[in-house]
């Protein structure tokens, strides 16, 4: 029977950038996992094995949310589930590697039954099991996360809570304390400052991966701040492709325009953080974790909404020239949130090679010739992008 090495993140820990670089590994005692995609549309990203073990044991929100966003319906989850599963077990069953990897920071989300029933079947075919995991000090940690909400429509007023015992506590009652391997995720740590280098070398790889992928770059507070007023603007969303690929382009761009790093006042973060849990981790590390000072900007910030709506009128300006440099026509009176806005709507119109212009595109008329959208109070071209234009509407 194989062993098998278990990389659970923590999230925000390089784990995307670990899992690309992985992807197609095998020299002769590893492999990394050759695990089919949970949907078909989720292909270029089937080296991050979180969907496809969420969608196989995670009964919750996050595989629901996770095969909405692509478009699965309800009746269909329990046969995606089933999918998802006996794909695991065939890789495992298959793989003739000594060492099998698998890279999935979703497991920190799972409740005890999923994994208990995750832990189960690896059991079933191997012989030995490690867990490894990189913590992050939770104020990087709580930015980092909070970012990450927002970059995908998160408008609430709280910030990403940090609680090392919800991540690792049922990992440690299944796989045991003394099969879990912590590690500090700090840059200047890490082996010539690279997190693949670094996971490479502590789990024995014969090869340091050739391969390398920077993902999930941060963002600059003002550019977080552009992402957050536009999550609470009246928007079109579904399970559509083209607009998860849109909203990322935007993302680019918005980081294109103000570069820079986000931050977050230390006296918000400190309110999420409990020192006991600190101290948890901290045993199982055998040093202490990091907590930033506080500075003069933290007194009079009350809160996220009120940290991440003091925009400038710059931004605005910013804005209003990219969309100027794209040809388009800019109102003049417009808010920031109404460029931002069309902004998005510009990468629509790029990301759809032009087929979903919204230049082009006529509400008045498209109300006109299609009454059920009016009765429905469907806003024109989100209704167009969504079914119209697969439908063969005219959007002229």
């Amino acid at each position: 029977m194989k062993r098998i090495v278990l990389h659970v993140g923590m999230h925000k820990t390089g784990s995307t950038a670990i899992q690309a670089s992985l992807a197609g590994y095998r020299d002769g005692v590893f492999e990394y996992a050759p695990l089919p995609p949970a949907v078909e549309a989720d292909r270029q990203r089937a080296y991050n094995h979180s969907f496809l073990m969420n969608t196989a044991f995670d009964r919750g929100h996050q595989r629901m949310g996770k095969l909405r966003k692509f478009g699965v319906a309800a009746c269909d989850f329990d046969r995606y589930r089933v999918q998802c599963r006996d794909a695991l077990e065939a890789c495992l069953r298959t793989s003739e590697a000594e060492v099998l990897i698998l890279s999935a920071e979703a497991i920190t989300g799972f409740d005890l039954e999923a994994v208990r029933e995750l832990g189960a079947l690896l059991r079933q075919h191997a012989s030995d099991m490690q867990v490894y995991a990189y913590v992050r000090d939770p104020f990087d940690y709580v930015k980092s996360a909070t970012q990450e909400w927002i970059k995908w429509g998160y408008a609430g007023d709280h910030l990403h809570p940090v609680s090392y015992r919800n991540c690792f506590g049922y990992l440690e009652d299944f796989f045991g304390a003394e099969n879990m391997t912590y590690r500090l995720y700090r840059r200047g740590h890490l082996l010539d400052g690279d997190v693949v280098a670094d996971f490479s070398s502590w789990i024995g790889l014969k090869n340091h991966p050739a391969r390398r992928l920077d993902a999930n770059v941060t963002l600059s507070t003002d550019a977080v701040r552009c992402i957050y007023a536009l999550n609470s603007y009246p928007m079109f969303s579904s399970g559509n492709g083209l607009l998860h690929y849109s909203w990322r382009e935007l993302l680019d761009v918005l980081g294109r325009l103000f570069p820079g790093r986000f931050e977050i006042p230390a006296r918000m973060v400190s309110r999420e953080i409990d020192v006991w849990d600190l101290a948890w981790m901290g045993a199982r590390l055998g040093q202490s974790m990091q907590l930033p000072p506080y500075s003069g900007e933290d007194m009079d910030c009350t809160g996220l909404k009120d940290w991440l709506g003091r925009t400038t009128p710059g931004m605005l300006t910013t804005i209003r020239r990219e969309l100027t440099s794209r040809g388009a026509d800019v109102a003049e009176n417009a808010s920031l949130v109404e460029l931002l806005f069309q902004l998005y709507l510009e990468c629509i119109r790029s990301t759809s090679d032009l087929q979903l212009d919204y230049r082009k595109f006529s509400a008045d008329r498209y109300l006109e010739r299609y009454p059920d959208v009016r009765q429905a109070g469907l806003y024109p071209f989100g209704h167009y992008v969504l079914h119209g234009h697969g439908e063969g509407r005219d959007g002229s």
